[in-house]
């Protein structure tokens, strides 16, 4: 029988055997220390949840274009893609020391949300408006945290069937993507401090002034992480595809969103402060390529002697 399908459908079998050569084949990555294992969890992270961002937020316009019911939200599929590409990566190239400090960094950020959360829970009265575990409450909070949960739990079962390594090496690509999503991280803590403990002065602190700042910081952010893509191989290259990369979600639903909100009557600070979330993306993103290049560059060119 079988030889008879493959004399009827022989194009068929070639793609069903082309199919399972590809879906069998496993990822492969670079032996790392244990830091910089972790470093390339977090770029992996980052760039698979750029991705799945733009996805999710596309299907999303489109349900309510259609406006067909929406029986669960889609969004968390970002966190799960991204903290379980960050865990693959982590434990896979740099074994369970890199996966517990991949683990730190995703309890980092979630201790950083604890802060907003109880002020907007004093702010609301204690009413949570969203669907969902009421973040309210400490088990509420908790429950909210299930995308988080799920795909650390995913990762590893990745990491263990769909990854293997090809002995030490650098894996310069996620390395780059995990320098700038770390510094974006620093760069949002630091502010979010700042505004804590200065909340009179963030209150009376205009949006342009505040968008500005931040804006500043993420264009700081992207230097700092081109200088380190200087030092890696292919680093400038490496530059251009997580610009790129990061460039998606801003392109396919930032630039809509913001563009929409512009067409309406709003104060002049608004105008100013959307304006600059516009155009700080792909300006940094150019950054992080000039920084690269412009380092790159200043490694081989020898210094005169004093």
């Amino acid at each position: 029988m079988r030889e008879g399908l493959a004399r009827e459908f022989p194009g068929a079998l070639r793609a069903v055997a082309w199919t399972r050569a590809r879906v069998g084949r496993r990822l492969v990555l670079w032996d790392e220390p244990v830091v910089w294992a972790t470093l390339s969890g977090i770029g992996a992270g980052f760039l698979v949840a750029a991705v799945v961002q733009a996805a999710v937020g596309l299907a999303n316009e489109a349900i309510q274009a259609l406006r067909a019911p929406m029986p669960f939200s889609l969004f968390p599929a970002v966190t799960i893609a991204g903290t379980a590409a960050a865990a693959a990566v982590a434990l896979g190239a740099g074994g369970l020391a890199a996966l517990v400090l991949d683990v730190v960094y995703v309890a980092a950020g979630i201790a950083l949300r604890v802060p907003g959360a109880i002020t907007f829970c004093e702010r609301s009265g204690g009413a949570n408006p969203f669907p969902g575990p009421d973040q309210c409450t400490a088990v509420g909070f908790l429950a909210s945290l299930w995308p988080q949960f799920v795909g650390i739990g995913l990762g590893i079962v990745l990491a263990r069937t769909s990854l293997i390594t090809r002995g030490e090496g650098t894996n310069s690509l996620l390395r780059v993507a995990g320098a700038l999503a770390l510094a974006l991280f620093v760069v949002t803590a630091a502010w979010g401090i700042a505004v804590a403990q200065s909340a009179s002065a963030a209150e009376t602190a205009g949006g342009s002034t505040s968008a500005l700042t931040i804006a500043a910081g993420i264009a700081a952010a992207a230097v700092a992480a081109g200088v380190l893509a200087a030092q890696l191989p292919r680093g400038v290259r490496n530059a251009a595809i997580v610009a790129a990369v990061w460039l998606v979600p801003w392109f396919a639903l930032q630039v809509p969103f913001a563009s929409r909100s512009l067409t309406e009557s709003m104060a002049a600070e608004n105008v100013i402060a959307i304006v600059t979330s516009i155009v700080i993306e792909p300006i940094a993103a150019a950054f992080l390529v000039l920084s690269a290049a412009v380092a790159s560059r200043a490694r081989f060119i020898p210094r005169d002697p004093a």
